[in-house]
């Protein structure tokens, strides 16, 4: 009971996710004496589920994943893990014995609020018995708990989107693995090099700005105004890929992170985002439109750097006319905006 009770003060001082999923992982890979845990998160899109493995810990070593763009973290599609499916879909705890390891596969739901947001796996050499089937379903109501409270302060309360934290965090994240010319999974001594980024494409990052926001709350009051929002990101939910990542910044600003290989890539699908919201018809409000600026993400960045060149770029989509997606690179290189200056000191205020 004490070694138990070791492990759920390990697990309950982080507040990283991250942390949580590894602490997770590595009790009860001890615990239960499996062979190997691994936590995968679900994703959605075009009503199809994703799997995304995002923590193990094995007798190989552990390994997880800090970016969602991380190699490792890249999701596939749940009809793959036949044993996960039922877990999924209809929440339910599954075994199935791998007669190619001779192992027995053990599938947690890890559901919050009636959703399915990811899968804990637990190979074992046997069954596991009723004491240890106990012990992983008193982690897992732990973690469910812990990523309950997480998603809480991770979300925008309206949107469901990512909120403006998550974002300097999301894009710390990114920046740190570029500087250090790593794109992979951390925390693997035994891990083969790192790709470059060019390797698997560039990140990008694009403001999204409604358009005359102000007269739909002036014109039809702050409820409609909050439904042309609801409607909006889901929208781009349904633009944009499982992997790319949407938030919330404040008012009627949205950003996207996402990962290209070219800018015309990049252009594409924020056109189509662009497209598609003028071509929704909002309740009581009609036609509303957006302007996008976007530009590069390089390791040299800094996140006031990379957030105001895409403003530079959103500026100028609006004074020239709204309802447009701009590039900070394309208006640099044709001489419709300049350089930005860099900071006269190390401090830099955001």
């Amino acid at each position: 009971m004490i070694h138990v009770l070791k492990h759920v003060e390990s697990i309950t001082q982080h507040r990283d996710r991250t942390l949580l999923e590894l602490g997770v992982a590595s009790a009860l890979f001890e615990l239960v004496k499996a062979l190997e845990v691994n936590l995968y998160k679900v994703s959605e899109h075009g009503g199809e589920h994703y799997l995304a493995r995002v923590t193990h810990v094995g007798q190989d070593g552990v390994r997880y994943v800090q970016s969602e763009f991380d190699d490792e973290g890249m999701a596939a599609p749940l009809g793959q893990r036949r044993e996960m499916v039922a877990c999924v879909e209809q929440t339910q705890i599954v075994r199935v014995h791998d007669s190619a390891r001779d192992a027995y596969v053990h599938c947690f739901p890890i559901n919050v609020d009636r959703r399915v947001l990811g899968v804990l796996e637990v190979v074992c050499g046997t069954p596991l018995a009723t004491e240890e089937l106990d012990t992983a379903e008193g982690f897992l109501g732990l973690y469910r708990n812990y990523l309950s409270l997480l998603d809480y302060s991770e979300r925008d309360t309206l949107t469901g989107l990512l909120n403006r934290k998550t974002f300097d965090d999301n894009l710390g994240k990114i920046l740190q693995g570029l500087s250090a010319g790593e794109l992979s999974l951390a925390g693997d001594s035994t891990a083969p090099p790192r790709r470059r980024q060019n390797d698997e494409g560039k990140h990008w990052l694009a403001v999204v700005d409604v358009d005359h926001f102000k007269r739909v709350n002036d014109q039809f009051g702050h409820l409609y105004g909050d439904e042309v929002l609801l409607l909006l990101a889901r929208i781009m939910q349904e633009s944009f890929r499982h992997q790319d990542r949407l938030f919330r910044f404040g008012g009627e600003e949205f950003v996207v992170i996402l990962r290209a290989t070219s800018e015309d890539e990049v252009a594409v699908a924020l056109e189509r985002l662009r497209a598609s919201v003028e071509g929704h018809l909002f309740p009581q409000v009609g036609t509303v439109t957006v302007s996008v600026g976007y530009t590069g993400i390089n390791s040299s960045d800094t996140i006031p750097d990379i957030v105001g060149r895409a403003d530079d770029a959103l500026y100028f989509a609006k004074e020239n006319g709204r309802n447009q997606v701009s590039s900070y690179e394309r208006l640099l290189a044709s001489g419709k905006v300049s350089a930005r200056e860099a900071p006269n000191s190390d401090i830099e205020l955001f």
